[in-house]
């Protein structure tokens, strides 16, 4: 298949508009929340809150009027999305749940931390479950400690969650990073659940969840990425093979970009809004972007796209920080512009902007910015923006 070469302009405005962040709004309300969902094929999720949860702050850059409420709405009463494993913890449509069945298969048989201890305690806390109803791990009795994912945890806790990664249990619903766990069948229909795994080979199932991740990403390159986590025994060679796969049928288009040396790939579904964003220049818009948002995804992309390096030092030593330890870039019409450091101070009603780094030779839309951040102070239920900072 013939490659196309588009400028890098055309490059940027391409993956700006896919990902609904320049020119008007594409998405509003609790629609608006579920197509973006649909068009990205998953949010990921991450629990550390300081000044919005990374899921939150991601709507909010595509999403015009969106509020939390509209997000628990989707997934906790009218369930049209679900908290799902898939890059890493993400937030799905409800329709995709049969095509994880192969990683809840995986999770029910891997060798995990601690499954002894779980493989134990998983009878007593289901029969706890179905008596008690949808249940934090607060709830159950203790059960001692086990080594889990980051750290010692419960085992009561351990175990709600190698459930719930097998699929046995869903979310039932949240309080802040909490999570309530109720079993499956209580939360989502026996249709859905009852579906057969519609990709059944191991090759076919990870050429599904790359094209998935080029359509969140907008586009990608052919190299080892975080854009690919979470897609299985995804070696070089079965990346290659994957990619190979998607071109030979169709579903992707590769293309180069003047300038840059490797070939990207966009859905073929995507080709006339490539092509449209030769010419059109879209209305820009001023929009802080979450740290684990799938624009950032492939940070060397970015980098390689839009000249702006970004790391998330939330695990780096804070005396190792080049920024800070919870930043957002800030994106401005076609250019990230700038990182900004914000906290949540609920006693002072306030959201506090503690630092803000402009790139080199950008200059900040200062009103355009403090809208954003009215926008985030909003989503975090605070009415003032404190400007700490003397930059």
């Amino acid at each position: 298949m013939a490659e196309k070469t588009v400028s890098l302009s055309q490059a940027r405005r391409f993956i700006l508009r896919r990902q609904g962040l320049i020119g008007e709004y594409q998405y509003s309300g609790a629609e608006g929340v579920a197509a973006f969902t649909r068009s990205a094929g998953c949010v990921q999720y991450d629990p550390v809150d300081v000044c919005g949860r990374s899921p939150e702050i991601t709507y909010l850059s595509r999403v015009s009027d969106y509020t939390p409420a509209m997000l628990e709405d989707a997934l906790y009463r009218r369930r049209t999305l679900v908290d799902c494993y898939d890059k890493n913890l993400c937030i799905l449509p409800v329709e995709d749940w049969p095509c994880f069945g192969r990683t809840r298969s995986w999770f029910a048989t891997a060798e995990h931390r601690s499954r002894e201890a779980v493989e134990a305690a998983a009878p007593a806390v289901r029969q706890f479950l179905r008596e008690h109803g949808p249940s934090f791990s607060e709830d159950l009795p203790d059960m001692g400690k086990a080594d889990w994912f980051w750290s010692a945890t419960g085992v009561a806790r351990a175990t709600l969650e190698a459930l719930y990664f097998r699929g046995e249990l869903c979310v039932h619903h949240r309080d802040g990073a909490r999570r309530a766990f109720d079993f499956a069948e209580n939360c989502l229909p026996a249709e859905l659940l009852n579906q057969s795994d519609p990709y059944p080979e191991d090759d076919a199932h990870r050429a599904f969840l790359l094209k998935r991740r080029i359509g969140a990403a907008g586009m990608l390159w052919n190299r080892r990425s975080d854009a690919h986590l979470g897609i299985p025994d995804f070696t070089a060679e079965r990346r290659c093979r994957a990619y190979d796969a998607l071109e030979r049928r169709g579903d992707i288009l590769p293309i180069r970009v003047e300038g840059l040396k490797p070939a990207f790939y966009i859905l073929s579904a995507d080709e006339p809004l490539l092509d449209a964003c030769a010419e059109d220049a879209f209305a820009p818009r001023t929009e802080l972007i979450a740290p684990l948002d799938s624009f950032l995804w492939d940070r060397k992309q970015i980098e390689a796209l839009f000249g702006f390096a970004y790391r998330w030092e939330i695990y780096t030593p804070a005396e190792k920080r080049q920024y800070g330890y919870y930043v957002l870039p800030v994106l401005q019409g076609e250019r990230l512009c700038g990182r900004i450091q914000c906290l949540r101070e609920k006693a002072a009603d306030a959201l506090t902007v503690r630092h803000y780094w402009p790139e080199p030779g950008c200059k900040t839309d200062r009103r355009a910015l403090r809208r954003a951040l009215k926008r985030l102070a909003a989503l975090n239920g605070v009415r003032h923006i404190h400007m700490d900072f003397t930059n």
